[in-house]
């Protein structure tokens, strides 16, 4: 490996920056989570003169000959600098003066960046021209693979003094497990995203802690776990959720409880120790996919509750733990793992949310709380007496609450034996690419998915039916599938799971991407509401068998549905657009 020491001047490092040449890979980095005090006390550094760290970039030759750089140390440092040349805050009371970098002075004229305040001090034309022309320390290298870019990400970072136990613990840890916990993490915080960002655009999925970060999208206090009183916010900067998700998931996949401490979190975080390997291996028998569905879903059923019942801040601890002021942590794993149980394992659903969360009142009381090394034991009795003061507020109801799991299996199985009769309800795509040599995208695909959609919503006000992609229809297309990707089908009856993943493979993005593209297809398409949302929101991919298969479930609508002001039906397995003034009549008699 070629490293390269240099120097950059901060003026080229933001041309660079608004080039969009700095990447940040979301698998390994930690968002953004400096303070303004933080922030202002390195630029103060650079403006005295000091030396300040070193930044470590891997780059990547772009195809006219441009440098793009993956940050791996160095985030937080780049993003305290350029939000000072572009206003976001103050150093010293005073304000970098745009007018001395061009570059700047246009996006501020164009409302892309701030203007400072009315009657706010300015720095010097000299002291702005100081900091442009600092030198920071680079030191880069080539990324010849992403194996090596993580590696060394790991070995600088692991051992970092500023970084907190689980953000040490997630350094340059790519293994499924880690992978599951990062992601079900960003998805209840609210910051998904693809897996590489521009650093531009960073803001937008951070978590403004201290309330004070203007420009993060996202409060702390609005999350689930602030607003709920499991975790203060201090709490959630050190990725302590993520802790959380993590203690969460390994007793998911253990079936029992996991006997908390940091070094049993530790050992199971080392892809090598015997306790990692089982654990990556539990993931992929359980299917990871299925258990981040299966996790997030149940704390959305959960915050459901709640949140029917009391919108205030610290609902969720106000009634465990009344008058308290301390995070409800004890309290949240034990309600989490009894809804899991009833939800998830039994396919149940809650019944009157008063009534239920009324059941949890002060049950922090009936509880083992324990601090150190937790005894998988005494969470089980936990788990129990949660589970006997809230299961008669549960019930069997179809569908579920949660639609997924063994559920999930089954409802999938019985579409694709129903589609064989009901060919009206439900329709089957190999995929989005053409079985050709040469693998290309139909262009018309998704814009036909989406007219049967529409066309399948409007067999009547009690149909519903699903567009399935990854399961062929026909042999001779199963029998193509196979030969082209090499992969080994998965029969339904006369249906045949191709899945997705090998779609996936060829586009060379993840199985997740692949279905965000989809999600991000329908969503901006023309389909009438409220069907769109209902749509996008029953968008679930089915790991069954191995194969991953996408399931765009319809559920039934009580009034007409268009794309573009244009009606679409089905004829037999057909999908026809709706011609004159006859056939627009008999189809919204249906809804009458």
């Amino acid at each position: 490996m070629s490293v390269t020491p240099r120097g950059m001047s901060i003026q080229e490092a933001y041309r660079e920056f608004r080039d969009g040449h700095f990447r940040v890979n979301r698998r390994y980095q930690r968002k953004l989570v400096w303070s303004l005090s933080e922030k202002q006390h390195l630029i103060d550094s650079v403006l005295e003169g000091y030396p300040i760290p070193l930044l470590l970039l891997a780059y990547h030759l772009k195809a006219d000959g441009s440098k793009s750089f993956e940050i791996l140390d160095g985030m937080q440092r780049l993003n305290a600098v350029f939000g000072f040349i572009e206003n976001a805050f103050p150093v010293n009371e005073r304000y970098f003066d745009v007018t001395q970098l061009s570059r700047a002075k246009t996006l501020a004229d164009e409302g892309k960046i701030a203007r400072p305040p009315d009657g706010a001090v300015l720095y010097s034309a000299d002291e702005c021209a100081r900091l442009l022309e600092y030198t920071l320390a680079v030191t880069e290298f080539p990324a010849v693979n992403e194996e090596a870019v993580t590696e060394v990400f790991g070995r600088i970072n692991s051992f970092g003094r500023q970084l907190s136990d689980q953000e040490r613990r997630q350094a340059g840890i790519v293994s499924a497990f880690a992978t599951v916990v990062r992601e079900v993490a960003a998805e209840i915080r609210g910051d998904v995203s693809s897996e590489s960002l521009d650093l531009a655009q960073m803001p937008e999925i951070s978590v403004d802690v201290s309330g004070e970060m203007q420009g993060y999208a996202i409060r702390a206090d609005e999350t689930f776990w602030c607003k709920q009183g499991v975790l203060r916010r201090s709490q959630l900067r050190e990725s302590e959720d993520e802790q959380m998700i993590a203690d969460l998931a390994i007793s998911v996949l253990s079936q029992k409880p996991f006997a908390f401490s940091g070094g049993a979190l530790d050992e199971i975080y080392k892809p090598q120790s015997e306790e990692g390997r089982e654990l990556n291996l539990r993931v992929g028998t359980y299917g990871s996919t299925r258990l981040k569905h299966e996790l997030v879903s149940t704390l959305s059923v959960l915050r459901g509750v709640i949140e029917a019942v009391d919108g205030s801040p610290n609902a969720f601890r106000n009634a465990v733990h009344p008058g308290s002021g301390n995070p409800a942590k004890t309290e949240f794993y034990a309600v989490f793992m009894a809804f899991f149980d009833l939800c998830v394992r039994q396919r149940k659903s809650p019944k009157e949310d008063h009534d239920l969360l009324g059941a949890l009142s002060g049950v922090e009381g009936k509880l083992e709380i324990a601090a150190g090394r937790i005894r998988s034991e005494s969470r089980q009795t936990n788990i129990n007496t949660v589970k006997g003061l809230i299961q008669d507020h549960f019930e069997d109801k179809e569908p579920p609450a949660l639609n997924h799991g063994s559920g999930a299996t089954m409802q999938f199985e019985n579409g694709l034996r129903r589609s064989r009769i009901e060919s009206a309800a439900f329709e089957c795509k190999q995929g989005i690419l053409r079985l050709d040599d040469k693998r290309t995208k139909d262009p018309e695909l998704l814009a036909r998915i989406v007219e049967t959609i529409c066309a399948i919503a409007n067999l009547g006000p009690q149909s519903t039916g699903a567009v399935f992609i990854g399961v062929a229809d026909k042999l001779a297309d199963k029998r193509r599938v196979e030969e082209l990707d090499a992969i080994q089908s998965v029969n339904v009856g006369a249906r045949y799971c191709v899945g997705v993943d090998r779609e996936a493979r060829v586009l060379k993005i993840a199985v997740e991407e692949y279905v965000r593209n989809i999600v991000s297809y329908i969503s901006k398409s023309g389909l009438s509401e409220p069907l769109k949302t209902a749509v996008c929101a029953a968008v679930d991919p089915i790991v069954y068998r191995g194969v991953t298969n996408l399931c765009i479930w319809i559920p039934s609508q009580k009034t007409v549905a268009s794309v573009d002001d244009k009606l679409f039906i089905r004829v037999g397995s057909e999908t026809r657009k709706v011609e004159g003034l006859k056939q627009t009549q008999a189809v919204m008699a249906l809804f009458e």
